[in-house]
């Protein structure tokens, strides 16, 4: 069974090793080798340390645990930006857990904490244009694709990144 509880400053340490093996698993050909192979751990480490012992006012982060031991999560931004909304910095789930429904629930909760918080917000993330599993998972989620532009938010090397919004955030929860 799995179980879904606000993540704390204690989890770090394995939100960044998901965060880490995740990226490894997805995004090689997007992010160099050599960051992925010998920095995107420590890297990881660093951010989410930062992220849950000094959050910012707007930011939570859902856990998805089975067994106790963590299966994927989403951070989130409540209102982050004046268009679009509530933004998903994170959203990810273990390669052996993918297709149970957890990205979905996962997302669902980010909606759901974000209508709360303003019912007229969007929701929206970005998603690697190489990774092509993951956008085709947000359209069939009912996520609009409206611009695609290039970033680089690691400093490794720029790539394209697509931005998809969810208009209604009260659908998300319904489905």
């Amino acid at each position: 069974m799995v179980t879904y509880r606000l993540a704390n400053t204690a989890d770090f340490v394995e939100i960044a090793a998901l965060h880490a093996k995740s990226w490894q698993e997805n995004y090689r050909g997007s992010y160099s080798d050599r960051f992925l192979d010998h920095e995107v751990h420590q890297d990881r480490a660093e951010v989410w340390e930062k992220r849950l012992t000094t959050p910012a006012a707007n930011q939570f982060t859902v856990l998805a645990e089975q067994d106790g031991k963590l299966v994927g999560f989403a951070c989130a931004f409540l209102d982050a930006d004046s268009e679009y909304g509530t933004l998903i910095d994170n959203l990810h789930v273990s390669k052996e857990t993918k297709g149970k429904g957890i990205g979905k629930e996962l997302i669902r909760k980010v909606a759901a904490k974000s209508v709360e918080n303003n019912p007229l917000s969007k929701v929206y993330l970005w998603v690697l244009e190489a990774n092509k599993k993951a956008f085709e998972f947000y359209i069939h989620f009912g996520a609009e694709h409206v611009e695609t532009t290039l970033a680089d938010d690691i400093g490794d090397k720029a790539v394209a990144v697509c931005r998809m919004v969810w208009e209604t955030p009260e659908n998300l929860i319904a489905s």
